[in-house]
């Protein structure tokens, strides 16, 4: 009897001790308290997506979106090429009131001094002065020799740190009581290069500067055949000349020193270049040792023709 009493009493204490062991189990985790709100997973979350940034060292451009660029010094080195204009002048001495211009760079050194020139109305200037850099921007003051009654000073900025760079500012003349004595200029960046095969297009019905008269109402005018030939790459024949007029054969004639760079005293072909013809760059005042045999020859023929050529007048405006 004892013995059975001791295996009940076994038993006993291993139930309380299971009871024990389950009791401290681990219990269930409270319920959410917001069952309704969406569990974030991959598959449903709405996240916007990062906003990108540049990488180290890349630009985005300024708020016009011009992309910056670095240059050196030498990289402004080279011509510049557009308008000349009046902004101060006298009027009763019939200025001419805007021209086309290069201006050239040959050198900049490290002392801040700079040599070059310029070509304009038939004129060909050297100058030297002197440049400061201001942040991106490269500032001149330059002054031809004085020799000269057309000489005096320019003063530019080229905006070098932009990829379309601009040489901007002004030209005064040492004498102030020429026709124009003060001139603005806004120049792109332009490489001349003698194209033999540049042609003349556009010009029909164009008149020719002082040809204009006011008691008739009548201008000389150039016609289609100024297109016709370009005597730069065709051998011309007297057939192809003889009965053309005296407008077109002239700026046919000086077409051929255009493509070469001359720049025109002559305000009649100064004009027309100036204006109307794209390719035209100013370059040189004698172009002479440039020309080729076939040009040679037929500038002969065509200043032949020409002292002989009817002019072509029409009603101005035409």
């Amino acid at each position: 009897m004892s013995n059975i009493k001791k295996e009940m009493k076994n038993l006993s204490y291993l139930f309380i001790f299971c009871l024990f062991l389950f009791s401290c189990g681990p219990t269930e985790p409270a319920p959410d308290p917001t069952p309704d709100t969406e569990v974030e997973t991959e598959t449903n979350v709405n996240v916007a997506p990062p906003t990108e940034t540049p990488e180290s060292g890349e630009d985005e451009g300024d708020e016009d979106g011009l992309m910056p660029v670095e240059r050196g010094i030498s990289d402004l080195e080279g011509s510049y090429v557009g308008m000349f204009e009046a902004k101060e002048f006298h009027e009763g001495k019939n200025p001419s009131w805007s021209n086309k211009i290069n201006i050239i760079i040959d050198k900049m050194d490290m002392d801040k001094s700079v040599k070059g020139r310029s070509v304009v109305a038939g004129n060909y200037r050297p100058f030297e002065g002197t440049w400061e850099q201001v942040k991106t921007d490269y500032v001149f003051t330059v002054k031809e020799p004085g020799d000269d009654k057309y000489d005096g000073t320019f003063n530019f900025t080229l905006n070098a740190g932009y990829e379309d760079m601009v040489m901007e500012g002004t030209w005064t003349a040492n004498d102030k009581k020429l026709a124009v004595w003060q001139r603005e200029y806004k120049l792109e960046p332009a490489l001349f290069e003698y194209k033999a095969d540049n042609q003349i297009e556009d010009l029909a019905w164009t008149d020719l500067y002082g040809t204009y008269n006011e008691s008739t109402n009548e201008g000389e005018f150039l016609t289609e055949e100024v297109s016709k030939f370009n005597a730069s790459t065709v051998a011309l024949k007297k057939e192809d000349v003889e009965n053309m007029h005296k407008g077109d054969l002239e700026v046919i004639r000086n077409a051929i020193y255009a493509r070469h760079g001359y720049s025109f005293k002559n305000r009649k072909m100064r004009y027309l270049f100036d204006r109307y013809v794209d390719w035209y760059i100013p370059h040189s005042v004698d172009v002479r040792k440039d020309l080729t045999d076939l040009e040679k020859k037929n500038i002969d023929l065509l200043k032949r023709y020409e002292e002989h050529a009817d002019r072509y007048y029409d009603s101005f405006g035409r």
